[in-house]
């Protein structure tokens, strides 16, 4: 007799299976065994489908509704959810696209959907006060060199190799012409962009980065103290770079070591 686990696992598989056979423990009835696994992988599968269409509709856009159906239809077997909840379904769909051998002519289409899975996480990321400049202030300049930065929970550092973010907001746009349009304008030979992308104040945020800028918050994100992550960068672009970071809202926690932060409110630890 299999235990509820393993009767769990094979209907797993059997709904994720590109095969009409069903599992030994799916019993027969009214209807054979066969065709009640192809209704719940339906359900499975378009219930799938429609999650990927809510944070990829660009892309759907780009490619259309029935390339993208057997697009996620690929992508779903290859890589089910892990969590019962559906925001976080995706992750992984740019990387899949990149090697999606019938989207190779669409050389874009997986930074579009890197860009539209930062926008997801932007939105749904929980509200959490950004760090601000006054944070700072209690910190004696003897203790700066130490702190740490911990990016906003919103935050995604995209490195891109087209200009997405005009081809993303010209094929959502509604008009049809409008959107033929600036999309006929867009060259996208011109090289790519580098983008942070957060819900600051007042809603989804796109701040375009320099080089320098960049490579100072990937420092400063990966956890890098202040100090280290100032060597990247000249001395005089420094205090420039670190105040625009933090005017952005590129960071939800600052932290000093344990036994130095003890008397600093305004850092968290």
């Amino acid at each position: 007799m299999p235990s509820l686990l393993e009767l769990q696992r094979d209907l797993r598989s059997a709904l994720l299976a590109d095969t009409d056979a069903p599992p030994s423990t799916v019993m027969g009835g009214p209807i054979d065994a066969a065709a009640r696994v192809r209704v719940y992988r339906n359900n499975v599968v378009g219930n799938l489908t429609k999650a990927l269409r809510l944070t990829f509709p660009a892309v759907e856009r780009l490619v259309g509704a029935d390339f993208f159906a057997g697009a996620a239809a690929h992508f779903i077997s290859a890589t089910p959810p892990r969590t019962a909840d559906l925001y976080e379904y995706g992750s992984a769909f740019p990387t899949f696209l990149a090697t999606f051998e019938p989207a190779r002519g669409i050389a874009y289409l997986a930074d579009v959907a890197r860009l539209e899975w930062a926008v997801n996480l932007a939105l749904h990321a929980p509200f959490v006060p950004a760090v601000t400049a006054d944070t700072l202030l209690d910190i004696p300049e003897s203790q700066q060199a130490d702190l740490r930065f911990t990016p906003h929970p919103s935050l995604s550092l995209l490195t891109l190799g087209y200009p997405t973010k005009a081809i993303w907001e010209a094929v959502l746009d509604e008009d049809a012409d409008t959107r033929a349009s600036s999309l006929a304008a867009i060259d996208v030979t011109v090289g790519g962009e580098v983008l942070a992308v957060l819900r600051g104040s007042n809603g989804l945020t796109f701040l375009q980065l320099s080089p320098k800028a960049h490579g100072f918050a990937c420092a400063v994100t990966d956890g890098q103290c202040l100090a280290d992550a100032l060597v990247l960068v000249p001395p005089e672009d420094a205090a420039p770079l670190l105040g625009g970071l933090i005017a952005h809202g590129l960071f939800g926690r600052c932290d000093l070591p344990e036994d130095r932060s003890q008397q600093n409110r305004g850092c968290n630890r």
